[in-house]
């Protein structure tokens, strides 16, 4: 598994920061850009890892710039409306799920425990594109959790007729590094696992 240094992508650490709210205090624990470039438009994802959710250093926040310019199917596509990133594992403890107005969480894609969702289709208005401008999405993990910026199945993809379409897979072009995901400890593993088979114990009990 390939674990992360800090390395520091400033200018965007600076412009997401403000743009977020983000405690000046907070610090910068890693950080990495994937692009990819196809037939259709190019897309940019830009991840850093912080130290603290807004003032919280019990949680670590995750966010991620998109920007690019992929249509795959003009004029019926929405441009860059859908981001879908992969955990490195099941995590159950995800809060503070927040994308752009707009844009609907865990809808058709991924969802926690096994990532986070990000959608905007057609009839509620058009995502990313050359004039649209980044931007940005963000969660939270327990301080601590792990990270890889290996590839695990994360994509973006765009809407038509309100339904993803256009699938690419987020690996950057050069590195072939994937966005920076959260890979769960074992015992998050445990805690999930015992909570389904309770949960299932639960269900058998009341059909008795």
């Amino acid at each position: 598994m390939k674990w992360l240094s800090s390395g520091f992508w400033m200018t965007s650490v600076v412009l997401l920061g403000a743009a977020l709210g983000t405690p000046a205090e907070s610090t910068v624990i890693a950080s990495n850009v994937v692009s990819v470039e196809v037939l259709s438009g190019t897309i940019r994802v830009a991840s850093i890892v912080e130290d603290e959710f807004f003032g919280d250093a019990s949680r670590w926040l995750f966010q991620y710039q998109l920007s690019g310019n992929y249509e795959p199917s003009p004029p019926d596509s929405n441009g860059i409306s859908s981001l879908q990133i992969l955990f490195g594992g099941l995590e159950p403890d995800v809060t503070g799920q927040t994308g752009p107005a707009g844009w609907d969480s865990n809808t058709t894609g991924v969802a926690p425990p096994f990532g986070a969702g990000f959608d905007l289709p057609n009839s509620k208005g058009f995502g990313v594109g050359p004039n649209s401008g980044d931007v940005f999405f963000y969660f939270a993990v327990p301080a601590g959790t792990a990270f890889t910026s290996e590839d695990q199945g994360s994509y973006a993809a765009s809407h038509v007729l309100d339904v993803p379409s256009g699938l690419i897979a987020l690996v950057d072009d050069a590195s072939g590094a994937g966005p920076i995901v959260p890979v769960p400890e074992p015992t998050s593993l445990l805690l999930l696992a015992g909570g389904l088979a309770l949960l299932a114990k639960k269900r058998v009990s009341s059909a008795e």
